[in-house]
């Protein structure tokens, strides 16, 4: 569902993903077509990979509906230059309406490139095999 999804078909082909229940680690390749006017990554390369990693890894523990991102906070601590990033999200809170979970985002040499929280709840809409979650 994730790697098929029309925005990482589109705009981030190189996108990589593995989900499991303790974590979900997502990568791509940072290239001049995501830059700023100041020569690093877009802030939107940093949000997306954050939102994706900690919404998937609080959806893995959510079997009957999508959730729905009704919060995402970063804080950005260094630019990316080119290269492939990769985020880990992990849940740290599962509540009855309410899931937390957090994110780090690092470049291929381990530094730390911003770190996020983000709270997520049901949609009320019900997961389903021809939507592609499996």
């Amino acid at each position: 569902m994730y790697l098929g999804c029309p925005i990482n078909r589109a705009m981030y082909p190189s996108t990589w993903a593995e989900f499991t229940e303790e974590a979900v680690t997502i990568s791509l390749e940072v290239d001049g077509n995501q830059f700023h006017a100041m020569g690093a990554a877009h802030g939107s390369i940093y949000f997306k990979l954050m939102d994706d990693a900690a919404y998937f890894a609080a959806q893995v523990h959510v079997e009957d509906s999508y959730l729905l991102t009704a919060s995402m906070n970063l804080n950005f601590t260094r630019p990316v230059t080119g290269g492939r990033i990769e985020c880990r999200g992990q849940i740290v809170h599962r509540g009855r309406r309410m899931l937390v979970a957090e994110a780090e985002l690092l470049d291929a040499g381990g530094h730390l490139l911003a770190t996020g929280r983000g709270t997520f709840m049901p949609s009320g809409k019900p997961l389903e095999p021809d939507f592609g979650y499996r």
